[in-house]
């Protein structure tokens, strides 16, 4: 099966170009790595270029979204591969993952999602230690010099009752973990989308800049009627958000406002209502209030739109889930 593997970089030059010494020992014949360049402005162009890569230079920063879109334009490949900048392809990566595509079209597996692993190792964090990674169930972790254990970052996408998009397995320990094949939805940072399935339903929505993109194909994806499948041996290591950060006034904004957009675009009614009024109630007395508080309004600005979008999707014939 051919691929084209895309990565989208954006000043993290070093970082790209680790990801695609990974991933390109594994192309096999008629596969190709295309590296894209949002817009950066610190020399990675020519320096991606220097190292003898396909580089795609955008003018602007489109997001990842828009990156991916700019680098899957005219595939002719059968599968297009993702894989994040700050992650490394381990060894049969790339065959793993393309496996469950190899199964008939009929079978309807639209994508697969890898098995993305934490860089580093992690040992439990106490209270009084900053900078840790905090699960769904509140268990803390923090990175260690010294022993602890590996962790799984994610194994696909799952969504909530409020329209909260999360990894599946976030922060599970490595060692003997396992998780279903069947899983909502894929995680952008190392999946592959077969061709026919992204001719149907993509591109990704350039709209949501970034977070939710994966999210939001992924409801697309089971409206249209594809399935989406986990690779357990499909892994890589990740280092989670390198390039923004989970504690940032950006990835704040982009999330509260894209889980409201993408729940009210395809999420069934309670859905969107719980993403509202937890955010509302976020924006007034929560610690990230300012952030949480522009993302409300940038969605609510957008909701009319979005409302459109998907009655036309209906009247077209185009089904919602109400999967979560």
């Amino acid at each position: 099966m051919r691929a084209r593997v895309v990565i989208v970089n954006w000043r993290k030059t070093e970082l790209t170009l680790r990801a695609a010494e990974s991933i390109t020992r594994q192309l096999g014949e008629g596969s190709r790595l295309v590296l894209v360049d949002n817009g950066s402005d610190d020399g990675s162009v020519s320096a991606l270029r220097a190292a003898g890569h396909e580089v795609v230079a955008l003018e602007q920063n489109r997001g990842f979204g828009g990156g991916v879109n700019a680098g899957a334009r005219g595939m002719d490949e059968d599968a297009l591969v993702l894989l994040n900048n700050d992650a490394v392809a381990h060894e049969g990566f790339l065959a793993a993952l393309l496996k469950p595509l190899e199964a008939p079209e009929g079978l309807r597996v639209g994508a697969v999602t890898g098995r993305i692993l934490l860089s580093g190792r992690w040992v439990p964090a106490g209270p009084e230690d900053r900078g840790v990674l905090v699960s769904r169930e509140g268990q803390r972790w923090k990175r260690s010099a010294d022993g602890g254990v590996k962790l799984v970052n994610s194994t696909g996408n799952l969504v909530d009752a409020s329209g909260n998009g999360y990894d599946r397995d976030f922060l599970v320990p490595a060692d003997g973990s396992s998780a279903d094949p069947d899983v909502f939805g894929l995680c952008g940072g190392a999946c592959a989308i077969r061709r026919a399935a992204w001719e149907q339903v993509g591109p990704f929505r350039e709209d949501l800049f970034m977070y939710y993109e994966d999210t939001e194909l992924s409801w697309r994806l089971r409206e249209a009627g594809w399935s989406v499948r986990y690779a357990e041996g499909a892994v890589t290591s990740h280092d989670h958000a390198a390039s923004s950060g989970t504690g940032s006034p950006l990835f704040i904004r982009c999330n509260v406002r894209n889980r409201i957009v993408v729940a009210a675009l395809h999420g069934p009614r309670s859905m969107a209502a719980r993403a509202l009024v937890r955010t509302a109630a976020r924006a007034v007395k929560g610690p990230d209030r300012g952030p949480v508080a522009r993302g409300l309004l940038e969605a609510l600005g957008r909701l009319p739109r979005v409302l459109q979008q998907r009655w036309d999707r209906g009247s077209a014939g185009i089904g919602t889930s109400p999967h979560c």
